[in-house]
């Protein structure tokens, strides 16, 4: 009989290593880590199924705040860990973990839970949908040109030390204003972020971190890796792997990219998780020659589907009536959606529904993905093409929804 319940903190290394197994690696107890895992993860959001004494599955929740189009943000469940070892699978242990886990959400107050889908097929049933996309951008500089920086806005490498004064501010400017960004404690900065082992790096060098600044204000920066690599006759090769590009000025996006694309020895830059939005596709010269991947990142379930409608702004006003289905957990219910000056009021209501869908749906939606009309044209979502066309302009936003944080 397998007992499926929170760990309790004596149990804290045994769930460490399961979490390292079901991910098929070699747990390695390196110093600080319990210490440091104990200050990332809530406990009391820990789920581990047991077979006897050893650990088989395990589950997991970050705390965040999810903004949603117009800068509100509301609590979010951070699905995160989720394991199940492979003498223990189809016997729906993952089932009950998620069910624990998403009333566990409900009950502290947590109105969505989002996770990295390893495995999409998996979470539709469950409720979640891709609520973003992001870009796997590689851009070969020899081929293409990029247009100067502006005069006024120069790079400079900021010091560990200086990190953590410098790249928060920015990106909590940015997170207001964009719908897919996460909340970062002062712990995830130190412990998640800024955290930079050798074991992160897949042969590349440490961290490094540039910031454009106008005289004295940093107004954006860049993390990034470089990845030595020699072709014969010593041809250089190498690759700056980006990690991460926040700005709040475009003028400081541009120095940035005219930084990163005019580093000596690398004439490949790659960014694997960028915005779809991003300029720089009709700044370059020869757009051509950079190649692009389009990939779902965050998925979303609605917990509560008045509270999460309620809380985004809108950039079109209607009405709709919704018919949200939720064979998982039940929260479903039809709604009506009344969008006046960008505000919304959602009730329940007993009227007929303009269109139904599922949470899995709705949650694909939420964020301002352009996907409802693809989704009728799939059979996914039901309406007449009037509703599903008005759907589509209520929930689609010009600002794209962009997950910059992988959990």
């Amino acid at each position: 009989m397998v007992d499926i319940r929170f760990i309790t903190d004596d149990e804290i290394p045994a769930f460490r290593a399961a979490i390292s197994f079901g991910f098929g690696g070699d747990h390695v107890d390196e110093e600080g880590g319990e210490e440091r895992f104990k200050e990332l993860f809530p406990q009391e959001t820990s789920i581990a199924a047991f077979d006897g004494e050893r650990i088989v599955a395990t589950f997991g929740s970050f705390d965040f705040d999810l903004t949603l189009p117009g800068g509100s943000a509301v609590p979010m469940a951070g699905t995160t860990i989720v394991t199940v070892h492979p003498t223990h699978r189809r016997q729906g242990i993952l089932t009950t973990m998620m069910r624990m886990h998403l009333e566990q959400a409900i009950d502290r107050g947590q109105p969505m839970a989002g996770l990295w889908s390893s495995e999409p097929q998996i979470y539709g049933r469950f409720g979640f949908g891709p609520a973003a996309d992001a870009h796997d951008l590689t851009i070969p500089t020899g081929p293409i040109t990029l247009p100067e920086g502006p005069d006024d806005i120069t790079v400079r490498f900021v010091e560990d030390d200086d990190l953590i004064d410098v790249l928060p501010a920015i990106y909590e400017q940015v997170r207001a204003e964009t719908p897919g960004f996460l909340s970062r404690s002062e712990s995830w900065w130190r412990l998640q972020r800024l955290y930079d082992p050798e074991r992160r790096r897949e042969g590349a060098s440490s961290r490094r971190t540039v910031a454009a600044y106008r005289d004295k204000t940093p107004l954006g920066y860049a993390t990034y890796r470089q990845k030595d690599k020699w072709q014969p006759d010593w041809l250089p090769a190498g690759t700056i792997e980006v990690m991460e590009i926040v700005h709040v000025d475009e003028g400081a996006r541009r120095a940035l990219w005219k930084y990163l694309t005019n580093i000596d020895l690398f004439p490949t830059v790659h960014w694997w998780n960028g915005p779809t939005d991003n300029p720089l596709y009709v700044e370059v010269d020869n757009g051509r020659h950079l190649k692009t991947i389009n990939r779902d990142t965050l998925y979303v379930r609605i917990l509560d589907v008045p509270k999460v409608l309620e809380a985004r702004t809108y950039e079109s006003d209607g009405s709709l009536v919704l018919g949200v289905t939720d064979d998982f957990l039940g929260q479903g219910g039809t709604f009506r959606l009344d969008i006046t000056d960008g505000a919304g009021t959602c009730t329940e209501t007993t009227d007929d529904p303009d269109i139904t869908l599922d949470t899995a749906d709705l949650g694909a939606l939420i964020l301002g993905r352009a996907a409802a009309i693809p989704r009728w044209r799939a059979g996914q979502i039901n309406g007449s093409s009037e509703s599903i066309h008005t759907l589509d302009r209520l929930l689609r936003t010009a600002k794209p929804p962009f997950c910059i944080e992988v959990f």
